[in-house]
């Protein structure tokens, strides 16, 4: 055995490794294990090129052999969790940096060892162990924003939200601009309905942070509770006020603008506006050439003649200031030259009364636009949200052939819920059309939703629309019946159903 010929074999994988030839490094390294089988330092260097193909399986195989060769080393175990976190085998993984951690590794790698830990408590919900984890690694890494948020994010699932705020806080002294801080309280706060408070972060954000598309997503979900609170639907004006805001300050992504017209679409499904809701859908499925073309989730009310009632010139400042304290200067031009824009697209006369730029005037900023060889792209999840939407705007509008047409996308989802909603629509949907063989539709539905319970009996969903159908068929009876599975929140509004379609009412 010639263990300098080993020695620069392994030496020279790592050297392939660091330099981004992978397939070299593997090479190599397998060159030194013919050399000699037992050599640790080579199983490792053919576990790390394994990484970096994506090829676990391989990887842990390489860290085990590693570890058997070296069963004192803390490293050789550290390597092999992270090859398990990698692939997704939490407890194995957890297993194996426990087993680090007590042989004891090297100090550049014990704080990574914690904070690898903590995330992954972290994902099997044992957040107490995710908080003690966390903790150690910022003894031995010092302050680190990663860490801090999913400390904070720890203690707000395990329920001890006032340490998950004070963690919170903590982010936002070490980088105030950031929204991640404000969000986390913002979450805390609003899933405990303290509403006032929660109102109180976000006039902060806005005050320190940079405007982010989070903000004003947060914002539409503070109105909407707001609104579900107090059935108020001038908290749905507002948000869909915040949508606007937010296309019209940020420069946003293409992903980013199906977002808030998906967003506007579902607040114009609670105002029951269905013409505005299939606008923004149709928004949502062309979100280049209806945002470069400005498209407008606010609903444009006609012209109205009345007299001109110039402002004060302290409500002017007002205004000004408090649009500059939220978005800055450049961003207030921007908004002020989409305003024009806009205008300008809607009122195809409005060059008459516009002042001429003078020739030697400098070019002013051109205005973000999407650019036209961006591609969107849509999630399967985002499709169903989207299909769901058009089936409620079209219910509104009693419109059944196009409620047949979004539900039978929605009957083939991969998602139960979407799944369930279109089965039952499209059903629902011929029997409005008054289609001959509605009772068989209904009959074949039952049956799918029963074997569904069948299959996981503690399936409410199916329930849920198990009693939609009998309510359907006038089977009332049958419906409280089924009714009385459920619990009484979950029972209270189908019973209401029940009991106005008996009278006679529309369920």
């Amino acid at each position: 055995m010639d263990e300098n010929k080993i020695a620069s074999l392994i030496a020279d994988s790592r050297l392939a490794f660091i330099q981004g030839n992978y397939k070299e490094s593997l090479l190599l390294a397998k060159k030194a294990l013919e050399e000699e089988p037992d050599n640790a330092d080579a199983h490792q260097c053919a576990g790390n090129a394994h990484m970096s193909f994506g090829d676990y399986t391989s990887a842990i195989d390489s860290y085990k052999s590693a570890v058997g060769c070296e069963p004192d080393n803390g490293d050789r175990y550290f390597n092999l969790g992270y090859a398990y976190a990698s692939n997704d085998q939490s407890a194995e993984a957890l297993a194996m940096f426990a087993k680090a951690d007590e042989t004891g590794c090297s100090p550049n790698v014990v704080g990574q060892l914690y904070k690898i830990m903590g995330m992954l408590c972290f994902d099997m919900g044992r957040y107490e162990d995710a908080v003690l984890n966390f903790i150690k690694a910022e003894k031995i890494i010092g302050i680190d924003m990663d860490i801090l948020q999913r400390k904070s994010l720890s203690y707000s699932m395990n329920g001890d939200t006032s340490p998950a705020i004070e963690v919170a806080n903590q982010m936002k002294l070490l980088a105030p601009t950031d929204y991640v801080g404000y969000r986390i309280s913002f979450n805390i706060l609003l899933q405990e309905e303290r509403l006032e408070e929660a109102e109180k972060e976000l006039d902060r954000a806005e005050r320190f942070a940079k405007p982010k598309p989070e903000i004003f997503f947060d914002w539409v979900a503070y109105e909407t509770a707001r609104y579900k609170l107090d059935g108020d639907k001038s908290h749905l004006e507002v948000a869909l006020q915040k949508i606007s805001d937010g296309l019209c300050v940020l420069e946003p992504s293409v992903s980013e603008v199906i977002d808030s017209y998906v967003n506007a679409a579902d607040v114009y499904i609670e105002l029951e506006n269905a013409d505005m809701a299939l606008n923004c859908l149709y928004a949502a499925e062309n979100p280049i050439h209806s945002f470069n073309h400005g498209f407008s989730v606010i609903e444009l009310p006609d012209k109205e003649i009345r007299p001109v009632s110039r402002p004060s010139e302290r409500d002017i400042n007002h205004a000004i200031e408090a649009a500059r304290r939220k978005y800055g200067d450049r961003r207030l031009e921007a908004m002020g030259r989409e305003l024009i824009r806009k205008n300008r697209r809607s009122n195809p006369d409005a060059e008459e009364y516009m002042t001429p730029l003078a020739e030697t005037q400098p070019e002013a900023e051109e205005i973000y636009t999407l650019g036209n060889d961006e591609k969107a792209t849509y999630s399967m999840d985002k499709l169903d949200h989207i299909y769901r939407l058009y089936v409620a705007a079209y219910t509104l509008k009693k419109d059944t052939a196009n409620i047949r047409t979004y539900a039978s996308k929605l009957a083939n989802s991969q998602d139960t819920q979407s799944k369930y909603i279109g089965k039952y629509s499209l059903v629902k949907a011929l029997k409005d059309e008054g289609y001959e063989k509605t009772d068989e539709e209904y009959e074949a539905l039952q049956k799918f939703l029963r074997n569904a319970m069948i299959k996981d009996p503690a399936d409410l969903l199916a329930l849920n629309f198990r009693v939609q159908c009998c309510i359907d068929l006038g089977k009332y009876d049958e419906a409280e019946k089924l009714c009385s599975l459920l619990s009484e929140d979950l029972r209270a509004p189908l019973k209401e159903q029940i009991e106005k379609a008996r009278s006679g009412g529309e369920a």
